[in-house]
């Protein structure tokens, strides 16, 4: 009678480990840097950006266009890095389901 309680005890602890990785994905803060390492971009895990950093010498001499290229530069790696740690986090969940090709879903 009582036999698929079991179920929704294993329902339940993984529920509660997504909100455990989804708090430590919102919590995370990644870097994402310009090609010349001049300007980079902290982001966290929820895509609010925490801060800007762009070297003194480097915001004295470049040109607005090369300036604005690597801004964007910085803030698609910091996108892309987000986006990747996230994957690595669902994908540890995901794994530990043993159901055959879930563990591919997040990339």
């Amino acid at each position: 009678m009582l036999k698929g309680l079991g179920d929704i005890g294993n329902m339940m602890k993984l529920q509660k480990e997504f909100k455990n990785i989804q708090k430590k994905i919102t919590n995370s803060v990644l870097v994402g840097v310009s090609p010349n390492g001049k300007v980079s971009v902290e982001m966290a895990g929820d895509y609010k950006v925490k801060e800007i950093t762009i070297d003194p010498g480097y915001l004295k001499d470049a040109e607005p266009k090369e300036l604005e290229k690597m801004l964007r530069s910085a803030f698609n790696n910091a996108v892309d890095a987000v986006k990747y740690f996230s994957n690595q986090e669902m994908e540890k969940l995901a794994g530990g389901l043993g159901l055959p090709g879930l563990g591919g879903m997040f990339k």
